[in-house]
């Protein structure tokens, strides 16, 4: 695994391309702000973040139209879009990641159950949305929400700084949604991961051992393909490259 965080690989990307970044978080609650300025020299490009945690503070603050949120709700494709672009307008940025989503325990419905996250990533004049479903207790999810929002923009940043080094480092260890259930190591089962667009059924967990990377599980497909899958004590998981599984199949 590499050992630098996210983090600080998009410290290098945004330093090279002299651009500024903008932060707009919701179910996440500054947790973005947080990581983004644990890193030195951070003032050269983080340009500021907002925590629009009620539906008031995202119409005041990021620009999101009542209508969007009356007909989309809160955590949805349209809201994130709007969020982004009103926290790069509002920072004047050229780049803005914007996270909205229920964090639990309570507040999930059927269509939107407890784990919907919805993240929007804005470069230049374009923003992306993206839909996920974390699964864990709240801070879990917290975690696993800030995670993924910081390493789609990094992925999405290599597009505009191509740096084959960099590029490596992100996609070595890439994040995971990961359907599962119980917390110890023994006993845990899980049903599914979600990489990429990717949603993959488990069928059964093979290896588990546990070391100062987390807890690993070697699992396989319904489609009998085996993945090394990890799991950080603060509940973020991630995929091993396949030419490492092999070195532990």
């Amino acid at each position: 695994m590499d050992t630098r965080a996210i983090e600080f690989i998009l410290s290098d990307q945004l330093t090279s391309l002299r651009w500024t970044l903008a932060l707009a978080e919701s179910c996440t609650g500054g947790l973005l702000c947080h990581r983004i300025t644990n890193v030195p020299g951070s003032s050269n490009y983080f340009s500021g973040g907002i925590v629009a945690y009620s539906n008031a503070a995202k119409k005041r603050l990021l620009g999101v139209s009542e209508e969007t949120l009356n007909h989309y709700g809160a955590v949805s494709q349209q809201t994130v879009i709007a969020m982004a672009q009103g926290a790069q307008k509002l920072f004047e940025s050229q780049a803005a990641i914007s996270v909205s989503g229920i964090a639990g325990p309570g507040g999930g419905t059927l269509h939107k159950p407890v784990g919907t996250v919805w993240m929007g990533i804005a470069i230049l004049d374009t923003v992306h949305a993206f839909l996920y479903r974390f699964h864990g207790d709240r801070g879990q999810i917290k975690q696993q929400s800030a995670e993924m929002a910081l390493w789609l923009l990094a992925q999405r940043l290599t597009e505009e700084w191509q740096d084959e080094a960099i590029s490596r480092q992100i996609n070595a260890q890439p994040p995971l949604a990961v359907e599962f259930s119980g917390d110890q190591l023994s006993s845990m089962r899980i049903q599914a991961i979600y990489w990429g667009e990717k949603w993959i059924a488990i069928e059964s967990v093979g290896r588990r051992w546990e070391d100062a990377q987390g807890k690993h599980f070697l699992v396989m497909s319904y489609a009998g393909k085996v993945y090394e899958i990890i799991q950080r004590a603060d509940g973020c998981w991630f995929i091993r490259p396949p030419m490492e599984q092999l070195k532990h199949a």
